[in-house]
């Protein structure tokens, strides 16, 4: 490259610099006059809180079920204790279908063999395998940390710190804006062009 060409890409870098800083181009605000994201749209923490143990109305289940015979049939047709909680999750409509008989603080793989709370996205991989692979993918669910392992990686949250596992479909969430558009660009609100809503 001969230095007539050098110069002159050192001389077209710079005017491109000062036209940007200077907004030779146009009146807009720079980057600071655009309002940030609110905070209720990024915040950190999960729908749910995730238990360490299992409770109901904030007892433990073994304060009752402790030392029981193993239950048969499903304790909602009993009009007992569990008659109130609302269960709304496809075809599991009975307790069993998740829940271990015998050991209450565990819940129950197909065959049989106790699922522990920790593991809890292996009972809701029993049903759901597609959005489990997802999961566990990272395509699925709330992911926070770092991409990078040596920053500590990345820290992906269980099915029940969004889904209540007794009803488990969302109710409307009021969806985040579209992003704001750099007055600089010249370019139109991105709402209108992709059909997101209002501009912003």
């Amino acid at each position: 490259m001969t230095r007539g060409v050098l110069a002159a890409c050192a001389g077209a870098f710079l005017l491109l610099a000062v036209v940007f800083a200077k907004d030779l181009l146009g009146e807009g605000p720079g980057l600071d006059g655009i309002p940030p994201l609110k905070p209720e749209y990024s915040d950190p923490a999960t729908v749910r809180k995730v238990p360490t143990k299992m409770l109901f109305d904030g007892a433990p289940c073994a304060s009752c079920h402790e030392g029981l015979e193993p239950a048969t049939g499903n304790p909602k047709e009993k009009g007992v204790f569990h008659e109130a909680k609302k269960l709304q999750h496809g075809r599991n409509q009975h307790c069993y279908n998740c829940h271990h008989r015998a050991d209450p603080t565990d819940f129950s793989n197909f065959d049989g063999t106790p699922i522990k709370l920790a593991d809890v996205q292996l009972l809701c991989a029993k049903c759901h395998g597609t959005t489990f692979r997802d999961w566990n993918l990272g395509a699925h669910g709330r992911r926070t940390g770092a991409w990078d392992k040596a920053k500590g990686g990345p820290k992906t949250t269980v099915c029940i710190a969004c889904h209540d596992p007794h009803w488990p479909v969302f109710k409307a969430i009021q969806a985040a804006p579209p992003p704001h558009v750099n007055p600089r660009t010249r370019e139109a609100g991105h709402g209108e062009k992709a059909g997101h809503g209002e501009a912003s």
